[in-house]
């Protein structure tokens, strides 16, 4: 007796090809966004740390925006995703923004970012 083997139909198959596309497209879409993201996050973290409650708000942010430049980050304004938070005992530096990135015809996919840092 002869068996049939049956695989995937060519339905199937663009079905996961459409899949893929898709996957593959919103990651396309947020990557740099997520580089961006890093990026920053390691700029901030390489402040240093024992001057950065020494330093006045326009000196952080002239800081930051040499190093946005350095780093190829062009799209955000530091003074508009960052908040020097002072008190006492140390300063805190809030990162809070949004990125929104059109996906297809009127879909977007919004990305949203916030991080504390402290130093002392």
């Amino acid at each position: 007796m002869k068996s049939k083997q049956g695989g995937a139909s060519f339905l199937s198959w663009i079905l996961i090809a459409a899949m893929v596309s898709a996957i593959g497209l919103i990651a396309a879409r947020l990557a740099p966004a997520y580089i961006d993201y890093r990026t920053i996050n390691t700029l901030i973290e390489a402040l240093p740390a024992d001057t950065v409650h020494l330093m006045s708000k326009g000196e952080i942010y002239e800081a930051l925006k040499k190093r946005f430049l350095i780093n190829n980050i062009r799209d955000l304004d530091v003074t508009k995703i960052l908040t020097v938070d002072r008190k006492r005992d140390g300063t805190a530096l809030v990162l809070d923004y949004e990125v929104r990135q059109p996906l297809i015809y009127n879909i977007s996919i919004v990305v949203a970012f916030n991080k504390r840092f402290d130093f002392q």
